[in-house]
């Protein structure tokens, strides 16, 4: 399966990047919007004029790992690792949530704790934002994390999502609740790793996410950033709570007999429709996420 990766660089780096390339033999020839593309074994690299470079083939990962001997900023997490606190914690968590924008299936939220002594492993496993990997690649990195670092999910299937929901009435809030829950179970003595800092993916104002932590902010110094899989720990984060939920929803799909699309555009809709024909609107609890306004769309 082929890979894609975009890296953001300094457009002043065209130069020297075009130059990286060409002396590895790549071919070059000019693409709308972009400095550039350049075409090599097993990759296609594209540097656009907004400062992005597109990597796209099945070695891309490989010629990342190669740019980033040559600049800094195509070092993985550069920037997250950048805005770590000082004194640099030597063991530190993040975490992150999937979920919460589908239909269907469960709402996950997973934690992981790394060493700073682990982060080469991590960037050669190719741990990366979820969002950049290829989902049929998410269960191998799923167990190389569990097996590097330590761990944390939250799995909270639709029918306790909605008794949730019913009692909490705030998605945010719960969301909250259960990045509490999550980092609460991390900082637990029986884990044993001196966390010294946690990073979570912001998802909402900081002072919802303060309240739901209580004492725990107490004991631990908490930040919260948007956009935070800059960071290798909620980028971990990210793949474990991703493949959780993609297996529920696989669970789901096969108790039930009918494909459960994710997200909730169309796909869902017509899922929808097809699930309350065979099994009727009193059974969409088991599988949806009732306060969506899809619930009325398919017209349970």
């Amino acid at each position: 399966m082929a890979n894609s990766f975009t890296i953001k660089l300094p457009s002043s780096e065209a130069p020297s990047t075009r130059e990286f390339f060409l002396r590895n033999g790549f071919d070059f020839t000019e693409t709308p919007h972009a400095f550039w593309t350049a075409r090599g074994p097993g990759v296609n690299a594209t540097f656009y004029r907004s400062g992005k470079l597109l990597l796209q083939g099945k070695e891309a990962e490989v010629w990342r790992g190669l740019l980033s001997d040559v600049s800094d900023h195509a070092r993985p997490f550069q920037s997250g690792l950048s805005r770590h606190p000082s004194p640099l914690p030597a063991v530190w968590a993040g975490t992150d949530e999937s979920g919460k924008g589908d239909y269907f299936g469960p709402l996950v939220v997973s934690g992981v704790a790394v060493k700073r002594g682990d982060m080469e492993l991590l960037f050669t496993l190719g741990v990366d934002d979820c969002k950049a990997i290829p989902d049929g690649k998410i269960p191998e990195l799923e167990r190389a994390i569990k097996g590097l670092c330590q761990t944390e999910t939250l799995y909270i299937g639709p029918q306790k999502y909605n008794a949730l929901y019913d009692k909490i009435g705030n998605l945010n809030t719960l969301l909250a609740w259960a990045h509490s829950k999550v980092i609460a179970n991390l900082l637990s003595d029986e884990n044993g790793l001196p966390i010294e800092w946690v990073l979570i993916d912001r998802f909402a104002p900081e002072k919802t996410m303060s309240k739901a932590l209580g004492d725990t902010s107490k004991r631990v110094r908490i930040d919260q950033w948007p956009k935070a899989e800059s960071d290798p720990a909620v980028a971990a984060a990210s793949i474990l709570a991703r493949g959780a939920f993609l297996s529920g929803l696989s669970r789901l799909s096969k108790r039930f007999g009918l494909k459960l699309s994710p997200g909730a555009g169309a796909p869902v809709i017509t899922s929808g429709h097809r699930f309350i024909e065979i099994h009727g609107v009193a059974a969409l609890g088991e599988v949806a996420k009732l306060h969506f306004a899809t619930t009325q769309q398919i017209g349970g």
